[in-house]
């Protein structure tokens, strides 16, 4: 045969394979394009948000601490001591203009509603960069228009064109959305400080009023040092500072949605490591069951490495149109997959085509060594191979524990079974992706649950009530002392009884104290609510509060401060230093773990609050959930307050994350559900082929096409049971695994609730993945039909 006469027929073989095994081609094809888009848009989204946060600051311009004070409590106080602290390398400031919800109304209604400080700034006076939807820099604003920052109008459905008006005091003007804006410093959802930025005509229009430059005025401190904690020591000493962080802890209040991108990474990788197994098991499983096309081209004098060349050129050109499509796809997959978590904050990757086109690369790469390395099997087998259907015959140990007299189950599921048992590693590959893909939706279905229940009520260090109610504008007038938050509880006490609803209201407050340990000095934020009792919380250690001088702490402050239970610290309360003994330990999401607990009856100055939960309402009936819910939106009217809530959805507001798991969860269910069918499809195809002498030789001998159906079918719902069985032993310890670290990160410190929801967890979701493996396994059997009881003796 001459060269030429050889490359003809190369190609012809080629082409004919390709042709003849259409449907196998096609569904690898498919494998190896989701392999090339998990890849891509996956390695993408680590590099992204691995270094997203330092990119974001970077570009937002952030500084190393930051401090928020009122100027009527201690503007000239804060620039003489950034003036002459040695820790202080540069420092800039702006003007803000703090307001509630109640400012912003839409005709009778407020336009949006939430509950913490709304901070209004002049566009021109700000020292940081702010970023619209499409991460353009935000430098002017129109006369009339403003950017609302961060996650709150994102969450209220706030968009371009919505006319609103603000009214603080005896001022009022009319205003129109420009625009979403990304705000680093105060846009996460754990900070939740939305911002207006507006015009400077319309800033100096607000600060005209003198009852807004009494009560609301104040600056926003950006300070530059290279050493926080130093300058944290330097700060400690001011009274009347309303928020004060490092860099650090600001990058911290991204928990959630470094929650979110941690749990997309995990589910990534998984999807990643899944195809990449079940192309590897594709591969050689195709080219272990071509024993007769092989044993012919070795017959006809093709030597072992132009038939190995064969199936390279074959795979690396369906590598190649897999992982170009797969590029193109990776772009819409990565950006779906990120901008649950990228709606607030700005990640960036400038290398993106770059890391995407090498990640195909790779694919099509790593497709060639499975192809190499699974070719090397052509090189035991002979032209007498074709002849023996690929068998010698040869069996020295038993190939089932099954045996047919002893059992009890009907013929096609004895064989069924028999198959499963017989082949270990084969099906033992299928079983362990059929669990991967169930884990991972169980695991994202819990983690959504729980986040969505009221079990982690606990971690807010907070007490169970009937309703919550955010409202910052009694709040507020607590802080600035307008009104004393017992007048503010009697207020809301007084409102409910006269709609028939009585019932007991009281606030947990926030403090931040300085606090002296061992010669070193902190700003500590400070939990106390005067009608509850410290023993109504839970800790993790040590015995609670009982006295006016004994504090409880989270580990994260006992390490912060050096100092554990039965312990000394001193803490500044209106420059009185009173000395309190650490008797316990707590845990909690709040300021991701880093907070400590006054006993109720300690007596703090209510303009010393910094901050406050919603109002906890305990109604005198107890009514049922049924009435709560009644009330709830009677409230809501009643206060004109959309704020309102029950436990579960208090908890909801709190971690603002459940829904967003839920997301990815749906979207990994429905990725598992295709790759599932794919896999059914592609496995149940490759075994008729390996089997058609078989399934001749059953029909020769009075099975019917049903029974040879069923016999094929059962296969594949066995396995998925199996794998439906190992992910629900093993659901509880992969969550310990994979979610425990993260929620530890959120600050707790010990276990976790975990709410399952037996009927979803352990009966939709695995009915989904059953009906979608027996659907694509039944349809792709019913090919079956066409193999005849003459077909025993063919080997074509």
């Amino acid at each position: 045969m001459t060269r030429i006469e050889g490359k003809t027929m190369f190609l012809r073989i080629l082409k004919k394979d390709l042709k003849r095994k259409k449907t196998m081609n096609v569904i690898l094809l498919i494998f190896v394009i989701l392999c090339s888009t998990f890849a891509a848009a996956s390695v993408n989204n680590i590099i992204a948000v691995t270094g997203g946060l330092d990119y974001y600051f970077e570009k937002a311009g952030m500084a190393d601490y930051y401090l928020f004070a009122h100027d009527g409590n201690g503007e000239g106080t804060v620039e003489n001591l950034l003036e002459t602290s040695a820790n202080v390398k540069d420092w800039r400031s702006e003007k803000m203009i703090d307001a509630t919800s109640e400012a912003l109304r839409d005709g009778e209604n407020k336009f949006m509603d939430f509950s913490n400080v709304l901070l209004i700034c002049d566009i021109s006076d700000t020292n940081l960069n702010f970023f619209d939807r499409d991460n353009n820099i935000v430098s002017d604003v129109p006369k009339g228009k403003v950017y609302i920052t961060g996650y709150v109008p994102i969450r209220e459905g706030a968009t371009a064109g919505d006319k609103f008006r603000l009214k603080l005091d005896s001022t009022e003007i009319g205003l129109e959305v420009e625009g979403i804006a990304k705000d680093a410093l105060f846009g996460s959802a754990m900070m939740a400080n939305p911002r207006l930025l507006m015009n400077h005509e319309d800033f100096e229009t607000l600060l005209k009023d003198e009852t807004i430059s009494t009560y609301r005025i104040g600056h926003i401190y950006y300070i530059d040092s290279d050493d926080t904690s130093a300058l944290e020591s330097d700060i400690s000493g001011l009274s009347d500072i309303y928020f004060s962080g490092s860099n650090a802890m600001i990058k911290t209040t991204y928990i959630m949605n470094t929650l979110v991108a941690m749990v997309i990474l995990v589910i990534s990788i998984g999807l990643i490591i899944v195809s990449f197994v079940v192309l590897k098991f594709t591969i050689r499983f195709t080219i272990s069951e071509e024993f007769r096309e092989i044993g012919v081209m070795k017959a006809v004098g093709l030597p072992n490495t132009s038939i190995r060349s064969l199936y390279i050129v074959k795979y690396f050109g369906i590598a190649i149109v897999g992982a170009g499509i797969g590029y193109v796809c990776s772009i819409p997959f990565g950006k779906m997959l990120i901008n649950s978590i990228s709606q607030n904050m700005m990640l960036g990757n400038d290398n993106s085509i770059i890391v995407s086109i090498l990640c195909c690369i790779a694919v099509v790469l790593l497709i060639l060594l499975f192809s190499w390395q699974s070719t090397r099997k052509v090189n035991k087998l002979s032209p007498i191979d074709a002849v023996r259907n690929g068998q010698t015959g040869e069996r020295f140990g038993k190939k089932s524990i099954l045996h047919l007299g002893k059992s009890k189950l009907p013929t096609s599921g004895f064989f069924a079974l028999n198959d499963v048992v017989s082949e270990p590693k084969q099906y033992g590959i299928l079983t362990a992706v059929f669990a991967v893909c169930t884990s991972m939706v169980m695991i994202l279905a819990v983690t959504a649950n729980t986040l969505n229940s009221d079990s982690l009520l606990y971690l807010l260090s907070v007490t169970n009530s009937d309703v919550y109610m955010s409202d910052s504008e009694r709040a507020h007038d607590v802080m600035t002392g307008i009104k004393t938050l017992e007048e503010t509880e009697t207020e809301i006490e007084d409102i409910l009884a006269e709609h028939d609803m009585p019932g007991t209201v009281y606030l947990e407050t926030w403090y931040k104290l300085p606090v002296t340990s061992k010669n070193e000095n902190f700003n500590i934020p400070f939990l106390k609510c005067k009608d509850t009792k410290t023993t109504d919380y839970e800790y993790t250690d040590g015995i609670p509060p009982m006295c006016t001088d004994e504090i409880a702490v989270t580990e994260q402050i006992a390490d912060k401060l050096n100092a554990h239970i039965g312990d000394h610290v001193t803490v500044n309360i209106g420059n009185e230093k009173k000395e309190f003994i650490i008797t316990a330990y707590f845990q909690g999401f709040n300021n991701l773990g880093e907070c400590a607990r006054f006993h109720q009856d300690l007596e703090i100055p209510d303009t010393l609050m910094s901050s406050a939960f919603s109002y906890q309402i305990n109604f005198d009936d107890a009514p049922d959930d049924a009435l709560i819910s009644e009330r709830i939106e009677k409230m809501k009217k009643i206060f004109d307050n959309e704020n309102i809530m029950d436990t579960t959805e208090f908890v909801m507001e709190s971690t603002s994350a459940g829904e967003t798991i839920r997301s990815v969860k749906n979207l990994v269910l429905a990725i598992s559900t295709v790759i599932i069918i794919l896999l059914a499809v592609l496995m149940e195809r490759s075994f008729i082929t390996k089997e058609k002498a078989e399934i001749a030789l059953m029909k020769a001998v009075g099975f019917s096409d049903g029974s040879v159906i069923l016999h094929h079918t059962l296969r594949f719902t066995a396995i998925t049971l199996i794998a439906i069985m190992i992910s629900s032993a093993l659901l509880m310890p992969l969550m310990n695994l994979i979610i425990d670290p993260i929620f530890g990160r959120m600050g707790a410190t010990g276990k976790i609730a975990y709410q399952i929801n037996a009927a979803e967890i352990f009966g939709l979701y695995p009915v989904i993945i059953l009906t979608a493996t027996v659907t694509g396994t039944l349809l792709t059997a019913l090919c079956t039909k066409t193999i005849k009881a003459s077909d025993t003796a063919s080997i074509e």
